[in-house]
């Protein structure tokens, strides 16, 4: 099981049933991405967020850098296309 203060920026972890990558931990609040512009799952905010977050466990045969450069990729085509707008 992984606690809180062990979760690392960059891994890939099972979050609502699907892996997806942390990015962020700013003001007790941890950014998970599943790899699309808009998408992902923010825990932190309630107090129900700390039994999920204790229970996370690392996505295994999993590469979080294919999920960041999706990120990446998805993030390039929205802005390409509301700069066509």
């Amino acid at each position: 099981m992984i606690t809180n203060n062990t979760l690392q920026i960059g891994q890939a972890y099972i979050v609502d049933d699907k892996p997806m990558v942390l990015t962020d931990i700013t003001y007790g609040r941890y950014s998970f991405t599943d790899g699309r512009y808009g998408f992902g799952r923010t825990l932190g905010r309630r107090a129900s967020d700390s039994k999920i977050l204790n229970s996370l466990k690392i996505a295994e045969g999993i590469n979080p850098q294919d999920i960041l450069d999706n990120l990446k990729a998805s993030v390039q085509y929205m802005a390409e296309y509301y700069q066509s707008k």
